[in-house]
C-alpha cells in the first residue's frame, strides 16, 4: 500500500488515503478484446455476487488478503469499506466511474 492524495471535487483541498501498488490491469471488454487500464482515482468496480447482489468499491483501495476481496465504498467516508469473500464472487467488472478523482502526488 502507499499513501496517496486525490483532489476533493465537492471542496477545495485533497483528500488522502492508503492505496494499492496496482499501475495498470489487463481487462477484457465486452467484445472479448484484451487491453489495459491505467489504474486512477476514478477507477471503480462492480462485483456481483452469486445471489444477484452487486456492490462497488474503488479499485486502487481493493486488496486480496487470502480468501477475501477487500476495498473502500466511499472517498468522502473512509471507514466505509466492504469485506466479500472470494467464493461468494460470480463477476467483477471494472470500469472509470467518470469522477473527478485525479492524484495530487
Amino acid at each position: 500500500m502507499k499513501d496517496v492524495k486525490v483532489n476533493n471535487p465537492l471542496t477545495f483541498g485533497n483528500i488522502s488515503y492508503s492505496a494499492n501498488n496496482i499501475n495498470r490491469i489487463i481487462v477484457v471488454d465486452k467484445n472479448g478484446n484484451k487491453t489495459y487500464l491505467d489504474n486512477s482515482g476514478s477507477i471503480e468496480i462492480r462485483v456481483t455476487h452469486k445471489n444477484g447482489k452487486k456492490f462497488h468499491m474503488y479499485f486502487d483501495t481493493v486488496i486480496l488478503e487470502n480468501d477475501t476481496l477487500k476495498g473502500g465504498r466511499s472517498r468522502f467516508v473512509q471507514s466505509l469499506k466492504r469485506q466479500i469473500p472470494m467464493d461468494s464472487i460470480a463477476k467483477i467488472e471494472v470500469q472509470d466511474g467518470g469522477k473527478k478523482f485525479n492524484y495530487q502526488n
